[in-house]
C-alpha cells in the first residue's frame, strides 16, 4: 500500500513515528489476532489513515513516486559510509544471539565506540565506528570467533519465535528452520547453488510473523512437524508466493526441494532466480 512520499530525513522520521502513534491509539491490542497495523488501516480506511497521519505530522504527503528494489538481504561484514564511518552487520540467526556473540557484543559495548542498530532481517549492525576504533572491534571478533562464513541460503532465512514462546503457534519455526536449512544445504551444493541467495522463511502458524508469504521457499506450520509449502515468491519481496503442497513433513519437504532444484538448474532461463523460475514453470 502506497500512501505518499517524504523528501527529507526529518519528515520521514516524523512520519514513521506518527504511524506508530496511530497504531498505539487506534490499534486493537486486546486481541492478538487483530493487532496488526493492517487491521487498523482496514478500520480507518486507507484515506482515513492518510488523513490522520497528515494531521499528526503537520504536512501533506507528496504523491507516491516510482521505486525499484535491488536487494533485500542485509550487507554482512564491514561497510564504510560517505562520512568515513564503519558499520559491521552481524548475522544473528532468527534473532537468537549465540553465547559467543553475546560475549562479543558485551565487550564491544564496553569499548563505547559503536551504536547498535537492529535490522528488519533480525540481524544487528554495529554502527558509527571511527576508523581508529575499527581495529579494536576486529580484535574482539577474532577473540570470540565471530565467523561470518555462512551459506547464502542461511543468510536469506527468517523465522518467527513460534513454539514454545508463542501461544498461537502450531509448529516449530525459530528452533527448527536452522535444522532444515542444514539439510537443504547439501542439495544446494550438489547442484552448485551454494551462492544462490534463495529466500527461505518459516512460521509456526498462518499469521505470518516471519513473512513466509514473501519468500521463494515459504513454510507455514499447520500442526506438529507439518508445514504448508509455499512457492514462487520473488527475490525482492514484491510478489507473494502460492500454496504448493499442504501439510508436508520434513522428508516430503526435502524430496520436493530436491526435485525443484533439479528442474531449476536444467530448465531456468539465463539469470532467472529460483522464485521467478518456480512462479513461471511450476505454478503456471
Amino acid at each position: 500500500m502506497l500512501i505518499g512520499f517524504t523528501d527529507t530525513e526529518e519528515k520521514t522520521l516524523k512520519a514513521v513515528y506518527e504511524v506508530l502513534t496511530i497504531q498505539r491509539d487506534f490499534g486493537n491490542r486486546s486481541d492478538r489476532k487483530l493487532s496488526r497495523l493492517k487491521y487498523t488501516i482496514e478500520r480507518l480506511t486507507v484515506e482515513g489513515f492518510k488523513t490522520e497521519l497528515e494531521n499528526r505530522i503537520g504536512f501533506k504527503l507528496e504523491p507516491a513516486k516510482p521505486y525499484k528494489f535491488t536487494e533485500r538481504n542485509d550487507r554482512y561484514g564491514w561497510e564504510k559510509n560517505h562520512e568515513g564511518k564503519w558499520f559491521y552487520t552481524l548475522f544473528v540467526e532468527h534473532g537468537v544471539v549465540r553465547p559467543n556473540q553475546k560475549a562479543f557484543l558485551y565487550e564491544v559495548a564496553q569499548l563505547k565506540v559503536s551504536n547498535f542498530i537492529f535490522t528488519a532481517n533480525q540481524n544487528l549492525i554495529l554502527g558509527e565506528i571511527n576508523e581508529f576504533d575499527k581495529s579494536k572491534v576486529e580484535t574482539l571478533q577474532n577473540q570470540f570467533n565471530i565467523n561470518q562464513e555462512i551459506s547464502a541460503l542461511r543468510k536469506s532465512s527468517m523465522a518467527c519465535v513460534a513454539l514454545p514462546t508463542c501461544p498461537l503457534a502450531l509448529a516449530e519455526a525459530q528452533r527448527y528452520l536452522p535444522v532444515l536449512v542444514t539439510k537443504i544445504e547439501p542439495l544446494l551444493e550438489k547442484y552448485k547453488l551454494t551462492n544462490d541467495e534463495i529466500s527461505i522463511r518459516m512460521t509456526g502458524c498462518p499469521n505470518g510473523c516471519g513473512r513466509p508469504y514473501a519468500a521463494e521457499l515459504g513454510f507455514v506450520g499447520t500442526g506438529p512437524e507439518q508445514y504448508n509449502f509455499m512457492l514462487g515468491g520473488d527475490r525482492f519481496g514484491e510478489r507473494l508466493n502460492k500454496l504448493y503442497k499442504e501439510k508436508q513433513s520434513e522428508s516430503q519437504i526435502l524430496e520436493e526441494v530436491d526435485r525443484l532444484l533439479v528442474k531449476y538448474v536444467s530448465e531456468k532461463n539465463e539469470n532467472e532466480t529460483f522464485g521467478d523460475f518456480a512462479f513461471r514453470a511450476i505454478l503456471n
